[in-house]
């Protein structure tokens, strides 16, 4: 039985060889995505010495409290730069605007008296409220480099960069499919003995969260033929899950079907509760998890694992889940051989610390409880029963930085 370390490296090292396939798209289409070429500025941000205050722009040496100078223009955002400063002038002046060549210092309007011709300058601190020709960026200088997750903030420096097409990765194509007898579609209203195939819509949105293109095979009876040719069409894409069947139950068929379709198996079981029969293999360059059927245990196999095989096709670093320390509220439980993760909400004290409290547990079959659930405790394995309330790690699942990170 693999440790959960252990596992994350069997995926690392079957997606070691994975390499992303690239596409040009508009910037306008690419949220989402993550960046495989570098983007560099294409001119000097901000392209001129630019005033970052409304208010006069003049030499600091003439700033005094007390001065007054005559007012020699006017200069707006959008006016070309070359406004010359006569001597012992001041020019009035927009944020954005460009600054004159010979003014180092642009005085906020509060900070004096004014009128359409003079200005005296009641008070000075520090400044200058001048954003200085390529203070931000520099032409040539790299502002979107190869891993760059493409959220909306950098889609907004890519446009100031001039990026107008941008190649990223494809989405990786997931085939999702159910397996047993008992499912049913959503549209049904379950009989006796019968659930809903609700694993294929959570699925399906987790694949799209991490930049992933979902694809619902439905769901194959415990018929081998049946599941035979569900598992043939799932084997064309990038990566095909499966939820239910890898247990060790007579009907649990995955396994054996996935070995008589070439797929080569790297472990099964790891020791995780909930969701300890998990399979996975792969054939050729496309990877398959054989998930529990149970709603949570395949809320947890996928947020531990398959998010960082979805990575790999995205180009990105193949890693564990990044944690936060919080202090948790509930029951340790006695010494156990798996590795628990638990559901819980977060918040903080009145002293600012990261409190975690556990959310009703009612098992793995539970489809319920993530709704409300900020993160997962991890609870580690051998561990005796703390007194008070332990600071422990907790693997967010509530965000939406669906990359959580390059590195």
């Amino acid at each position: 039985m693999h440790s959960v370390e252990e596992a994350l490296e069997a995926v690392r090292k079957a997606a070691s060889k994975i390499r992303p396939e690239v596409r040009v798209l508009p910037l306008e289409d690419a949220f989402g995505r993550v960046l495989v070429s570098d983007v560099e500025m294409d001119h000097d941000m901000p392209p001129f010495d630019r005033a970052t205050m409304d208010g006069f722009a003049l030499r600091v040496a003439d700033a005094e409290p007390g001065a007054t100078l005559d007012v020699a223009g006017v200069i707006a955002a959008g006016d070309a730069p070359g406004f010359e400063l006569p001597e012992g002038a001041a020019a009035r002046i927009m944020t954005g605007a460009p600054v004159p060549p010979d003014a180092d210092f642009v005085v906020p309007f509060e900070w004096t008296t004014h009128t359409d011709d003079t200005v005296t300058i009641d008070e000075m601190h520090p400044g200058p409220n001048i954003a200085k020709r390529g203070s931000l960026r520099q032409a040539d200088e790299v502002v979107g480099d190869v891993g760059q997750p493409l959220t909306a903030a950098a889609i907004g420096a890519l446009a100031a960069a001039g990026a107008a097409e941008v190649e990223v990765a494809v989405r990786p194509r997931v085939a999702i499919l159910g397996t047993g007898s008992e499912l049913v579609s959503i549209d049904e209203v379950p009989g006796p003995g019968s659930i809903r195939n609700s694993n294929a819509y959570s699925l399906g949105a987790q694949v799209t969260r991490v930049g992933g293109a979902p694809l619902d095979l439905g769901f194959a009876t415990d018929d081998e033929e049946r599941l035979r040719g569900k598992v043939h069409q799932g084997l064309a894409g990038d990566v095909l899950l499966l939820s239910g069947g890898v247990s060790q139950g007579d009907f649990d068929l995955v396994p054996k079907v996935l070995a008589e379709e070439g797929v080569k198996e790297i472990f099964h079981r790891w020791a995780v509760q909930p969701g300890g029969p998990l399979w996975f293999g792969a054939k050729g360059d496309t990877l398959v998890f054989g998930l529990p059927g149970n709603p949570a245990a395949t809320f947890v196999g996928f947020e531990l694992l398959v998010v960082p095989a979805i990575r790999a096709y995205l180009g990105l670093p193949v890693r564990s889940r990044p944690t936060v320390r919080a202090r948790y509220t509930g029951r340790m439980g006695g010494p156990a051989k798996r590795r628990r993760f638990r559901p819980v909400a977060l918040s903080t004290d009145d002293a600012g610390q990261l409190v975690a409290d556990p959310l009703v547990w009612r098992g793995s079959g539970d489809p319920f409880v993530f709704t409300s659930a900020d993160g997962l405790v991890v609870l580690p394995e051998n561990t005796e029963p703390a007194e008070g309330e332990p600071v422990l790690e907790v693997i967010p699942v509530s965000d939406a930085s669906w990359l959580w990170g390059r590195a």
